[in-house]
């Protein structure tokens, strides 16, 4: 079955799990972030097959994980980045930094999606972040705030970060490093940034819809291609159930369909 790692919202719910496996006599390793990350990042086990029954009996007793994936290597090209840094002094516009979630996407086992709660609201910034990222797409009345990092799609609510496409857990905690950083370093610059508060459309089913065969003939278990759609943007469907694309008679439109989704993470 493969290593996992097992990833928690705390620093302190990792030391009891800790605890546990060596009362246990169970097998794990450590992992802990580098200093550079250390704000925004926690502590996660890298449990082998043996010790899985261990671990079960930790979650069972009430260990609070923000979920486990299949442990992978830290890629050796993984970008050491963090992105701009504020002026020193500047104001903290995002606070603190929690890992709530974190899961395989639904289309790409091999990367994680994952959600962080934040400390302080991200509304304010957002306007500001629309002004000088035009890459990104802003939707007012949430509000949220969407753009791309590397092969990453971050999306920012006010007291949450969702990511998607993550290579692994170091790579997950570099990109929250970056967000906050990014967040923090174009706040710093506010009084020179005039706010955009225009909506830019963000993917919708329409979208994903436009690239599938669009023959509704239900072989993903969906009674129209937009339903299809919908559930995949929702993260309950599997990109590889539209069998035309993957294998069928539509095969021409997998890389449109891929191209989209490794933007957004599905």
């Amino acid at each position: 079955m493969g290593d996992l790692a097992v990833v928690f919202q705390a620093r302190e719910e990792c030391e009891r799990a800790c605890r546990a496996l060596r009362a246990a006599a169970a097998p794990f390793r450590l992992i802990e972030p580098p200093a550079a990350v250390a704000e925004v990042a926690v502590p996660f086990l890298v449990i082998p097959d043996e010790a899985r029954a261990a671990l079960h009996a930790i979650i069972t007793a009430g260990a609070m994980i923000a979920g486990h994936v299949p442990y992978r290597e830290p890629a050796p090209d993984a970008p050491a980045d963090l992105g701009p840094e504020p002026p020193r002094g500047a104001e903290d516009a995002v606070g603190r930094i929690g890992l709530a979630f974190v899961a395989p996407c639904i289309a790409a086992d091999e990367h994680l999606r994952l959600t962080a709660q934040v400390e302080r609201d991200l509304g304010p910034v957002m306007p500001y972040l629309n002004a000088v990222m035009r890459g990104g797409t802003f939707s007012p009345p949430g509000p949220t705030f969407t753009f791309m990092d590397g092969p990453r799609l971050i999306n920012l609510f006010p007291h949450r970060v969702a990511v998607a496409r993550a290579r692994d857990m170091v790579d997950a905690w570099r990109t929250l490093a970056r967000v906050k950083r990014t967040v923090n370093e174009v706040w710093s610059r506010r009084a020179a940034i005039q706010p955009s508060y225009a909506r830019r459309v963000q993917v919708n089913a329409l979208e994903v819809y436009s690239r599938l065969p669009r023959t509704n003939c239900g072989q993903c278990g969906e009674a129209t291609c937009l339903a299809f759609a919908a559930r995949l943007l929702a993260g309950d469907q599997r990109l590889e159930h539209c069998r035309p694309v993957f294998g069928g008679s539509h095969a021409h439109l997998r890389q449109a369909v891929l191209d989209l989704a490794a933007g957004l993470g599905l």
